[in-house]
């Protein structure tokens, strides 16, 4: 009966001595890294000041937690827009955009377990030669003695993952820097002539000749006016073949009835997603390549294909790197 006392003793002791350290311990806690970024502070700040962007960079995604469901609610870049997520892994949490400070800063609460586990997070934006991008999380571990043993491993358990999504930040960012403008535009309601045609990789030069030398001529002889720029919507695309089918267009003022190849159609006013290329039509890749991933960050959906708006004349303009495409994506 004395030992088991005794061992009482010890382990009431004990408890009390853990006690007493925990106490001695922060009450807060602070976990914050750092990188430099060699991009302009509000492409960075784009990057994090929307939630929907959040997916391309930060770790916590399906590949992390593939049972995770995500939601995001309000409009990105305002206070009051929050990021919910449910994961076998991840557990349960909450993102709620607190402040902004364009350019400069994105403050954010964070919750998980239903409001159990709270703290305060912010991304601050350095311009220098690089970018200073700072990410940084810090909270209130109150009077529980566990939570202020567990403060001292908070560097440990959310350190790394800070660190690989500064560094998928840089990556993005510091590659989009060739990026071209892309801006969201009404494609306005317009008449077109027309003639739907196919082409592989040696025949588009070919075939867009001849179809706009036909409509061309058809504007002529029919005395019509012609509105804007010639181009082509492409309706099918092989990426394997390289083989697309496509209507060859020129707007017009108005028109009745179209010959032969030619038809009239009426186009409706519809949303779309804009980038301005310079250089030869064959070098485009990289722009479609931007705007599908404007359009995946932005949660817009492609309502039908893809338009090139030729607006430099190449029998004109030999210099085919002033050669101007507009390229838009119809979306919703």
């Amino acid at each position: 009966m004395k030992v088991f006392v005794k061992i009482l003793y010890w382990l009431l002791g004990i408890i009390a001595v853990l006690i007493i350290v925990a106490y001695l311990l922060p009450k807060n806690y602070k976990v914050e890294r750092s990188i430099y970024i060699n991009a302009d502070k509000n492409l960075i700040y784009n990057l994090t000041s929307n939630f929907q962007k959040w997916t391309v960079w930060v770790p916590w995604t399906k590949e992390m937690d593939s049972t995770a469901v995500f939601e995001i609610t309000g409009k990105d870049g305002q206070v009051g827009t929050t990021w919910k997520w449910n994961g076998k892994k991840m557990g349960e949490g909450t993102m709620t955009a607190t402040e902004f400070i364009s350019g400069q800063m994105v403050a954010y609460d964070l919750s998980f377990a239903q409001g159990k586990y709270k703290s305060k997070g912010k991304i601050l934006i350095e311009q220098g030669d690089s970018c200073k991008v700072s990410w940084l999380d810090e909270g209130d571990l109150g009077y529980n003695p566990l939570n202020r043993y567990m403060g001292l491993f908070m560097g440990k358990m959310m350190g790394p993952d800070f660190e690989k999504g500064l560094a998928k930040l840089k990556k993005v960012a510091e590659e989009r820097k060739s990026w071209p403008k892309i801006e969201e535009i009404v494609i306005p309601a317009q008449v077109v002539l027309v003639i739907r045609d196919s082409a592989g990789p040696k025949t588009y030069g070919k075939v867009l000749g001849t179809a706009f030398g036909e409509i061309i001529n058809f504007i002529r002889t029919q005395k019509l006016k012609q509105t804007g720029a010639p181009f082509a919507i492409y309706f099918r695309w092989d990426s394997v073949t390289m083989f697309s089918v496509m209507d060859i267009g020129i707007p017009v003022e108005k028109a009745d009835k179209g010959k032969g190849r030619i038809q009239v159609k009426n186009i409706m006013e519809q949303n779309g997603v804009k980038a301005v290329y310079f250089g030869p039509y064959s070098k485009t890749a990289e722009t479609y390549f931007a705007l599908m991933q404007y359009c995946k960050e932005s949660n817009k959906i492609e309502a039908g294909g893809p338009w090139e708006i030729y607006i430099t004349d190449p029998m004109t303009e030999k210099d085919t790197m002033k050669w101007e495409t507009d390229i838009i994506f119809p979306v919703k």
